[in-house]
């Protein structure tokens, strides 16, 4: 049985300030440090063979201290970057910024549709984190892997292993508060755990958003 342990990558500094950060690169604000180090906690008994995380500053500090404690290198791929949204980048998404408020909405309104001035393509983002997948299955089958991507990223990860239609992706709201462990086996299992607060560590054996 493969099992992966999928990460968000925990709160950036720009994650609490309303800011659409895209393939920028802010780090880790200190709640996300926190996060970082419980992941670490979460996952201290398991046999890890691998860790991947994007080519972003982001995801590489919230997995480094599980690659610290495993002793393991993680594995940077771009294709795990987080889609590229263009001219929205760096901007406000609430009323500080009407306009780029209103193509934000657009965005979410129509993820497959809609593309912002700039931006990658949806079914472009889809391919390499497919393929990417792809080959990080075909290279440790049988075995334990974390992941530590991004929101849309990790849309496309999670569509793909609990087999949903493309068309629901957009529903995944994956949170920088939850990681998920996903065995593959005859019959696909997942279990959700809790990064924040009294009840970090906690699992529980359902898919929570």
């Amino acid at each position: 049985m493969t099992t992966l342990y999928v990460a968000r990558h925990g709160q950036s500094e720009w994650n609490n300030q309303s800011r659409v950060t895209g393939q920028l690169n802010p780090g880790l604000s200190p709640k996300g440090q926190q996060q970082s180090e419980a992941l670490a906690q979460c996952l201290q008994d398991e046999d890890l063979a691998a860790i991947y995380a994007s080519e972003l500053q982001r995801t590489i500090h919230t997995a480094q201290p599980t690659a610290s404690a495993k002793q393991l290198p993680i594995n940077s791929l771009s294709a795990l970057n987080e889609m590229n949204l263009g001219v929205l980048q760096g901007r406000f998404r609430d009323e500080r910024d009407p306009q780029a408020q209103a193509m934000w909405a657009q965005v979410h309104a129509d993820m497959w549709g809609y593309q912002v001035p700039g931006a990658e393509n949806y079914h472009d983002l889809m391919q390499r984190v497919s393929q990417a997948l792809q080959e990080i299955l075909q290279q440790h089958r049988g075995r334990r892997i974390l992941i530590v991507g991004h929101r849309n990223t990790n849309r496309v990860l999670m569509g793909k292993l609990l087999d949903w239609p493309h068309e629901r992706w957009p529903e995944l709201r994956l949170r920088n508060k939850f990681f998920y462990r996903i065995r593959l086996g005859a019959k696909t299992e997942v279990a959700t755990f809790t990064l924040s607060g009294n009840k970090t560590g906690v699992c529980h054996d359902s898919f929570i958003m």
